[in-house]
């Protein structure tokens, strides 16, 4: 499959670019900065212009889009909203005029409105499914919630299918245990990410994976490890930081994570490497 790769040059760009590598795809890399991935092919390109969107696109059977300014800190609010917004739709009205029937979108868990909030907000349940209204207050989170809107609206015009891919902080396995020993230091102040992350070679493959599978319409999907930052019980961790919030009935191991993976493993096949 020749696929498109938007934010080619960022680090999961990179590590995406390898998963769909290895699996026999063709990459081509879109991006406004160049790739450090010597003998890579990339398209420079600002996806806050249609036009050049369009150029990019051109020719792919598929894209996956990762560019997007990814927290809102250190930008005014404003900035990035809008180019995350402006990015994102140029990418699936590209997709759909030019007949691509299968985009990937790099949402957040930041869309359920928690890691960035304002005003202090809690899950009306755990753990968390698709099924849990997006509450964002902050730039960011809202960006990748209207995302995931442009994405079902390509789909319900009958251009394609489409994965939101609800990505929690992204670790690379030799950054993992100094995150861990952060987290273990002041728990609650990682409550509001809700002590989540994902392996960066996992985010990775769940990319590749959702190109491939068999779906219709729009998928959003939690992907993320399926236990947790903290050496704590989870239990423990909800019991002192989310005592009011209802848990679901269910079996689950010491550190279960707060964000249910159950409908990535059934769409796409994702299962996070333990």
């Amino acid at each position: 499959m020749r696929i498109a790769l938007t934010g080619v040059a960022g680090r999961l760009g990179q590590e995406t670019a390898a998963a769909l590598g290895a699996r026999g795809h063709e990459v081509i890399g879109v991006d406004i900065r160049p790739s450090p991935a010597p003998g890579r092919r990339q398209l420079h390109a600002d996806l806050a212009d249609l036009g050049q969107a369009y150029g990019a696109l051109a020719g792919v059977d598929a894209v996956i889009h990762l560019a997007a300014i990814p927290s809102p800190v250190g930008r005014p609010p404003e900035v990035v909203f809008s180019t995350n917004v402006l990015a994102t739709f140029n990418v699936f009205q590209a997709a759909a005029t030019l007949g691509i029937r299968r985009v990937v979108y790099a949402s957040s868990v930041s869309a359920l409105g928690f890691p960035f909030q304002q005003q202090w907000s809690e899950p009306l349940y755990l753990p968390i499914d698709e099924e849990h209204p997006l509450l964002p207050q902050d730039s960011y989170g809202l960006s990748k919630a209207v995302g995931e809107e442009i994405a079902a609206a390509y789909t319900r015009r009958g251009a394609g299918s489409a994965a939101s891919l609800r990505f929690s902080t992204i670790l690379a396995e030799e950054d993992l245990e100094r995150f861990r020993a952060r987290v273990m230091s002041d728990p609650g102040s990682h409550a509001r990410l809700l002590w989540s992350y994902v392996d960066l070679r996992d985010a990775a493959g769940a990319c590749a994976l959702a190109v491939e599978a068999g779906f219709d319409g729009h998928q959003p999907l939690y992907v993320t490890a399926d236990d947790t930052t903290a050496d704590l019980p989870t239990d423990e961790l909800v019991a002192r930081y989310f005592p009011r919030v209802p848990c679901r009935p269910g079996e689950r191991p010491a550190r279960w994570s707060l964000l249910d993976i159950g409908r990535a493993a059934t769409v796409i096949g994702y299962r996070p490497r333990g």
